[in-house]
């Protein structure tokens, strides 16, 4: 599949009829290899996770689907943080419908890209706020700093090596705390550290038999997945991953309506509260 995406694009920019759209096609190109993580560097660290995780090996798992840049990534990192996962959904596709993209021409279109710190600038702060509410403070600096150049993305995804380094750098600006800074990592291919929110806690408490502790602990989670490292990350989404399409199926055949509804507590709440009928629709035919 990834071969046959690439050979796409190498045909679509033979095919392309100016500068202009050679450029296009290029980054698009870009986007796809990023999102899908195409890279040489990629595939040498699924090579070396399967070689210490046999079941994640037997099931080709070793990839995990991220944003076509670094800043959508951290954006939607911030939109998760103290929200339902249908809420921070939510969130994140009014932000997109600001992009006076969506209102050119006659009719609105259906989907627009996701904004630019540029055109996150652009939007204002009031416009933000009506839209994110108190996030909106963390995004607007993020956006400031990125255009100003006092925060350089492309040095953090591609230039440091080391990823405590780059820990120790996100944890001391505002509105990163140690998800967001784990989440960040794992976006850029560091699976040290496992992002701890409630969807952690609640996963460690059932899967892993914590149910009687008050709070799980980051000791926990070394207990749990240190044997898996530096891959730690891409382990506790193994085992989220199963646990979601035990309940509901394959993700990826989800309708679009059902994806909000994918968290642990709410398919828990939902398998009790119904065991006839679910409202979650999956098309069980379909193999890939």
């Amino acid at each position: 599949m990834y071969t046959f995406l690439l050979l796409l694009l190498h045909l679509l920019k033979e095919y392309v009829g100016n500068n202009k759209e050679m450029h296009a096609c290029m980054q698009l190109q870009d986007q796809v290899k990023r999102m899908l993580r195409l890279s040489k560097e990629d595939e040498e660290a699924v090579e070396a996770f399967h070689k210490l995780h046999s079941d994640a090996a037997d099931k080709g798992f070793g990839r995990l689907f991220r944003n076509p840049s670094l800043f959508e990534d951290i954006v939607k990192t911030f939109l998760l943080c103290a929200s339902r996962f249908e809420d921070s959904l939510g969130r994140a596709e009014k932000l997109c419908n600001l992009n006076p993209e969506r209102k050119r021409g006659r009719r609105k279109r259906a989907q627009v890209n996701f904004p630019t710190a540029h055109e996150v600038l652009s939007f204002g702060m009031s416009k933000l706020e009506r839209t994110l509410g108190y996030r909106c403070d963390v995004i607007f600096d993020l956006a400031t700093d990125v255009v100003s150049g006092r925060v350089d993305l492309d040095r953090w995804e591609n230039s440091i090596t080391d990823g405590d380094e780059l820990y120790k750098e996100l944890i001391h600006r505002k509105g990163i705390g140690n998800f967001v800074a784990s989440n960040i990592l794992m976006c850029i291919g560091f699976y040290q550290r496992v992002p701890l929110d409630s969807e952690t806690t609640r996963h460690i408490k059932q899967i892993h038999h914590h149910c009687g502790v008050n709070k799980v602990t980051d000791e926990m989670v070394k207990d749990i997945y240190d044997k898996y490292a530096p891959f730690q990350t891409l382990a506790y989404w193994f085992e989220l991953l199963e646990y979601y399409e035990s309940k509901v199926g394959k993700l990826c055949l989800l309708e679009k309506a059902d994806y909000k509804k994918v968290t642990g507590s709410l398919i828990e709440k939902r398998i009790s509260s119904s065991s006839s009928s679910s409202s979650i629709h999956i098309c069980d035919n379909l193999v890939i």
